[in-house]
């Protein structure tokens, strides 16, 4: 590399500034390092999840075509009208309140937040 009419700058640091600029340079590269190691290992492990996901989509289809195999290869099964009942009552079952975690997570912080008020 050439330098062609630059003026070249310098500047003067003392021994243990220079010191401690290498050891943070160092210690910047050595995170650097590391924090390549732990991407390289996510797009390993990412890849190997995506593979599998394919594997186990791939599996579900071969298994839907067998079961849709099996069931027009197996006979239908034709019920007696006397097994037939008129008025069929299903029975239905109570509708279930659904349960939201976060109500849990909700009651469990306002038990903190009014033991917190009687330490304090």
């Amino acid at each position: 590399m050439t330098v062609k009419n630059e003026s070249l700058i310098h500047v003067k640091l003392e021994y243990g500034e220079a010191i401690q600029s290498k050891r943070d340079i160092l210690s910047s590269v050595r995170d650097l390092i590391r924090l390549l190691k732990v991407i390289k290992r996510y797009h390993a492990l990412r890849k190997e999840e995506l593979d599998l996901k394919i594997n186990i989509f791939k599996k579900i289809k071969d298994l839907k075509a067998d079961l849709a195999k099996l069931t027009s290869t197996l006979p239908k099964i034709k019920i007696p009208d006397i097994l037939i009942k008129e008025n069929p009552k299903e029975e239905k079952t109570p509708a279930r309140k659904k349960e939201y975690p976060d109500r849990d997570l909700e009651s469990q912080l306002q038990e903190i937040q009014e033991k917190l008020r009687r330490l304090g």
